[in-house]
């Protein structure tokens, strides 16, 4: 039932077009189709859902008895039957396991280590609004995701129904730093020589509604104890906090919770010894997947910061004047440069692999990378989804051609 209410509550955009794009200039650097693993594994088709209605949710599911918010855990001891936790309230709570899923500066994790991780800056600031959007210049009913690249700036916007955008703004700067003027007018000075279609999303947001914070991440250990120690184990941005180049901060979250639950199953029903063997066997079927998610998301920054359109764009900040003027109108003649041309041929030929290894996992076993879907579907748990438009999906006005790119690779748009 939840699950059921979750998708009904979801906005499909993975049978729309989704890609990268030129953020200055406009025009398609790269479209790929994210149907195709999920027809390839009976999986529902890429949706998104408001943070905010998936807590609400959740939130009923469980049961407001059974959460107490604004508190934290502060310490917790350990013995032979269970777990007592102290909390930032003042009260103690005792339960036979602690799951320690309180972010990724968790406290958790810094007792059961004894020491604190060090988090690895991604060298991007991130600003994110939602909007009422106007349609005027995308079309939300062809267009779902876009990321829009340029130098040191990067902006990710998704549909997320009901005529509103959620949207992303990065850039590159030190930690810590300040805005000494509104955060919007901040970001129209960043974004001012964007396309129009980018900086729709900008001029539509209330500032008022803008955060922003500092983008960094945590690589998960390969050593199980990392994970789990006794009977207090990890789970989601407090063992693997990802960039959100990919989306899957939420996903693999969910993944660790649904291989947790499974192993706590197991020992509720003798298939293992102990606890703690179910926390231990948990971590490692969580090693392999968690840990390559990560390294995908931080490929994906590598190739927002690197990309320049043309040869000549955005020369180094460390030449000298008369170097970049030279650079600057070698720019004017639009010849595409290198980088983008090696790139964009290298996504042709791995990009519907990384979507397919994103979505299932090839189907691989999890202990060797593989996700739960594999485990889910030998086990009928998750019946095969139905992907016929107009039934099961919005119908659009789109054809399989249009999810491809066109022209010579390197240079297609």
């Amino acid at each position: 039932a939840v699950g059921e209410e979750v998708l009904s509550s979801s906005t499909i955009t993975g049978d729309r077009i989704n890609g990268l794009m030129d953020g200055v200039h406009g025009g398609w650097f790269f479209r790929f189709d994210t149907r195709k693993p999920c027809f390839n594994n009976g999986l529902p088709l890429t949706l998104v859902i408001h943070r905010a209605r998936l807590l609400d949710i959740l939130l009923k599911a469980v049961g407001e008895d059974n959460v107490t918010a604004a508190t934290e855990v502060e310490s917790y001891v350990e013995d032979k039957d269970g777990v007592t936790c102290k909390l930032s309230n003042g009260e103690t709570v005792r339960g036979d396991i602690l799951i320690g899923a309180d972010g990724i500066r968790s406290k958790v994790r810094q007792q059961m280590r004894g020491e604190e991780t060090p988090l690895c800056y991604s060298q991007y600031t991130v600003y994110t609004g939602t909007c009422d959007f106007t349609n005027e210049l995308t079309d939300v009913n062809q267009i779902g995701y876009q990321v829009f690249l340029g130098p040191d700036l990067y902006f990710v916007a998704s549909d997320v129904g009901e005529n509103t955008q959620q949207w992303y703004a990065f850039h590159r700067e030190e930690p810590g730093g300040t805005d000494d003027k509104c955060m919007k007018e901040q970001l129209l000075e960043y974004f001012k020589d964007w396309t129009p279609a980018m900086k729709e999303r900008l001029e539509c947001t209330k500032a008022e509604v803008i955060e922003r914070r500092d983008v960094y991440d945590l690589a998960p250990t390969i050593a199980p104890w990392g994970w789990s120690q006794g009977r207090v184990t990890l789970l989601g941005d407090a063992i693997h906090a990802v960039q959100p180049n990919l989306g899957q901060g939420g996903g693999q979250a969910i993944e660790s919770a649904y291989t947790l639950a499974d192993e706590l199953d197991k020992w509720a029903q003798g298939e293992r010894p102990n606890v703690q063997s179910a926390l231990q066997v948990y971590a490692g079927r969580r090693i392999l997947r968690a840990g390559s998610i990560h390294g995908l998301s931080r490929m994906a920054a590598l190739m927002n910061i690197v990309y320049r359109p043309f040869l000549g764009s955005n020369p180094y900040g460390f030449y000298p004047q008369p170097v970049k003027d030279f650079w600057h109108q070698v720019e004017k003649l639009r010849i595409p440069h290198p980088g983008r041309v090696i790139g964009q041929i290298a996504m042709m030929g791995s990009m519907q692999y990384i979507l397919e290894y994103v979505g299932s996992g090839f189907g691989t076993p999890q202990v060797l990378g593989g996700t739960p879907v594999t485990v889910a579907n030998r086990r009928g748990e998750r019946p095969v989804v139905c992907q016929v438009p107009g039934i099961s999906s919005p119908k659009r006005p789109l054809s399989d051609d249009d999810f491809k790119m066109k022209g010579i690779p390197g240079l297609a748009e």
